[in-house]
C-alpha cells in the first residue's frame, strides 16, 4: 500500500523532529489508552489536506492550545500510514490515526460497509445516492462530491459502475469505523480543513458524537455549525450572512481602495493560486481586440458563461436545479445554442487541470454544442479581459460574479454565494426561469450605480474583512511571516512545479526550517496559533 505523501528533507525534518519534541516533552500519547472523563480526545482532521507543512502546523499549534486548557489527548487523522509523517506529529505530542491501518482492524464496519452498499447500489443514480444518510447524517452527498474529485468521472448519471461501487464502499469502512473508535475515544474538538467531500460526513459524525468543531487554515479560524439535519455550514453560507450584516459598515473611504484591491488580484501576486492561474503573466484584451481575435459579432450584446471546475466540491453553494457543475455548464451551453441574438463566451476554469478533466472535458462540451455565435476563450487570455468587453455574466457562484460586479457587468448565478440577495444579481430559481432568462439574454442592462456600489461593498468585505467576519484571523509576528514565506514560494514557482513533489518537498523544508528557528529564539506559545486554542 502507498504511504501518505509527505516530501520533505529528511535531515532538515530529523533536526525539527529533535529540537520540537524537547518543547513537548510532558505531552505523551497512547493510541490505546482508555481515556477518563477528563481525558478526551482533540482530532485534527488531516484526511482532505496535501501535506504542506504551512496548512499542518498551524492546526497542531491551534490543537496544542485547546489541550492546555482542556486536557485529553490530540489525535492527527490522515488516509495512510508514513512513518516521517508519524514521528514529526510525535514531536508535538499528537497521536497518528491512520485510516487504512484502522479500518483493516474492523472487519465488522467492513461488513456493515458492505450491506450498505449493496442497498445504496440498488438506488441506481446520482440523484438518489445525494439523498442517502445513515441516522442524521447525509453521506450520500458527502460520497458524491468524493466520487467526483477522486476519479476520472465528471457528473454521476449511474452509480453501477466499478469507480462508484468502490468509493461507496471504501468511504462507508471509513464512516463506521471511525463511529466505533469516537465511541471509546470520546471526541471534545474537531479541527476540520474542509467543509466538503467526505471531510463533512466526518465533520458531521464529529457533531452528533459530541464535538466542538473548529477549522483553522493558515490565514484564520472560524466555528463549523452542523444543522440538525447533518449539514455542515459552508463558508459561503457563513459569508452571505455576515455580507448582509456588515454592507452598511463599509464606508466611502474604504471604496477608494477597491481598484487597487482589484488591480492586485488581477496580477495574480497574492498567494492565490486561483489567481495565479486566471491572470497572471496572460495577455488582457482590449475590446477591439477581443472582438478582432474571438470574431464577436458588434452588433450583438456579449455574454460569457464561466465555467466551474466538474469535480471541486460541487455542493459548495447549495442546492440548484442542476445535478452538479458537469450538469449546470451541458444545460447551460444547450440553452445558449439555442439564442443567436448574443455572442456566446464559454471561458474554462483556471484550475481545471488540476481537477482531472481528462474525460469530458470542457472542450469537448463546447465542441458539442458550438453554434456560429459561441465561442471559447482560451486560456492564454487573462481573465481581467472581461471587464473590457463582456455585457453579462453567467455563474452558478463563482468569484468572477463578485469582482465584475464592480464594474457594472450582470451576473446571473444559480447558487448561493455570499453576493447572493444583494440587490444586483438575477437569480432564477428553477430551470424553467433560467431558461427564459438566458433565452432573453440580450435584454438584461448594466448595473446602475447604485448596484456597483453595493458590489463593491460587498466585494470590499470579502477580501478585506473575511476573517473578522467569520472569526478571527491570526495576524502575530509568527503567523504573518509564515504566511509571507509561504505565499512568497507560491509566487515564484510556476505552477507544475508547485504542484509537484519536489516543489512540495522544497516549501515544507524551507517553512520547516523557519519555523525551527523561530522556536529558537522565540517561544512558539506566544504565537496567534497556540493562543487561540487557549480561549476556546
Amino acid at each position: 500500500m502507498k504511504d501518505e505523501d509527505f516530501p520533505i528533507n529528511k535531515k532538515i525534518l530529523d533536526e525539527f523532529i529533535n529540537y520540537n519534541s524537547s518543547l513537548w516533552v510532558d505531552d505523551k500519547f497512547d493510541i490505546d489508552d482508555s481515556l477518563s472523563s477528563s481525558g478526551e480526545t482533540i482530532f485534527i482532521n488531516l484526511s482532505m489536506v496535501r501535506m504542506q507543512v504551512a496548512w499542518i502546523i498551524p492546526k497542531l499549534l491551534f490543537a496544542k492550545g485547546i489541550q492546555s486548557k482542556h486536557g485529553g489527548n490530540i489525535v492527527a487523522i490522515t488516509w495512510r500510514e508514513n512513518s516521517d509523517l508519524t514521528e514529526f506529529f510525535s514531536s508535538f505530542g499528537v497521536g497518528h490515526y491512520c485510516i487504512e491501518k484502522e479500518n483493516k482492524k474492523n472487519i465488522s464496519s467492513a461488513i456493515r460497509a458492505l450491506a450498505y452498499t449493496i442497498k445504496v447500489i440498488m438506488y441506481g443514480d446520482g440523484e438518489k445516492l445525494k439523498k442517502f444518510s445513515i441516522g442524521n447524517i447525509p453521506v450520500g452527498r458527502a460520497i458524491y462530491e468524493d466520487i467526483l474529485r477522486t476519479s476520472e468521472i465528471s457528473t454521476i448519471r449511474s452509480i453501477r459502475n466499478y469507480t462508484c461501487i468502490k468509493k461507496i464502499f471504501h468511504l462507508l469502512w471509513m464512516y463506521f469505523t471511525l463511529e466505533d473508535y469516537l465511541k471509546n475515544h470520546k471526541p471534545s474538538f474537531d479541527i476540520c480543513d474542509d467543509c466538503a467531500y467526505h471531510e463533512a460526513m466526518q465533520t458531521a459524525l464529529f457533531s452528533r458524537s459530541g464535538a466542538v468543531v473548529y477549522n483553522c487554515s493558515e490565514e484564520a479560524e472560524r466555528f463549523i455549525g452542523v444543522s440538525e439535519e447533518g449539514i455542515v455550514k459552508r463558508i459561503s453560507e457563513d459569508l452571505q450572512e455576515k455580507v448582509r450584516m456588515n454592507i452598511d459598515t463599509v464606508s466611502e473611504e474604504d471604496l477608494e481602495c477597491i481598484n487597487r484591491i482589484l488591480e492586485d488580484r488581477f496580477a495574480g501576486k497574492n498567494g492565490r493560486n486561483i489567481d495565479r492561474h486566471a491572470f497572471a503573466g496572460k495577455k488582457v484584451l482590449s475590446k477591439e481586440e477581443a472582438f478582432a481575435e474571438l470574431g464577436l459579432n458588434p452588433k450583438k450584446k456579449t455574454v460569457i458563461i464561466m465555467a466551474h471546475t466538474f469535480t471541486d466540491a460541487v455542493f459548495n453553494y447549495g442546492d440548484t436545479p442542476f445535478k452538479d457543475y458537469y450538469d449546470w455548464t451541458e444545460q447551460t451551453l444547450r440553452i445558449a445554442s439555442l439564442n443567436d441574438h448574443v455572442n456566446w463566451i464559454l471561458k474554462p476554469h483556471p484550475t481545471r487541470k488540476a481537477y482531472h478533466e481528462s474525460k469530458d472535458s470542457i472542450e469537448d462540451l463546447f465542441k458539442r454544442y458550438k453554434t456560429d455565435n459561441m465561442h471559447f476563450l482560451e486560456d492564454r487570455f487573462s481573465a481581467e479581459s472581461i471587464k473590457n468587453f463582456v455585457d453579462v455574466l453567467i455563474t452558478i457562484g463563482g468569484n468572477a460574479g463578485a469582482e465584475f460586479s464592480c464594474f457594472g457587468i450582470p451576473a446571473v448565478i444559480v447558487g448561493s454565494p455570499y453576493y447572493k440577495g444583494l440587490g444586483y444579481t438575477i437569480e432564477p430559481g428553477t430551470l424553467k426561469e433560467y431558461e427564459d432568462i438566458l433565452g432573453n439574454i440580450q435584454d438584461i442592462n448594466r448595473l446602475n450605480d447604485s448596484q456597483i456600489k453595493t458590489a463593491r461593498k460587498a466585494f470590499f468585505l470579502t477580501t478585506q474583512r473575511m476573517d473578522k467576519m467569520l472569526g478571527k484571523g491570526f495576524n502575530d509576528r509568527f503567523c504573518i511571516e509564515l504566511k509571507k514565506k509561504y505565499n512568497n514560494m507560491l509566487d515564484e514557482m510556476t505552477t507544475d512545479y508547485f504542484e509537484s513533489n519536489k516543489g512540495t518537498e522544497k516549501y515544507n523544508t524551507e517553512i520547516l526550517k523557519f519555523v525551527e528557528e523561530w522556536q529558537r529564539t522565540n517561544d512558539i506559545k506566544e504565537c496567534d496559533y497556540y493562543l487561540r486554542g487557549t480561549e476556546k
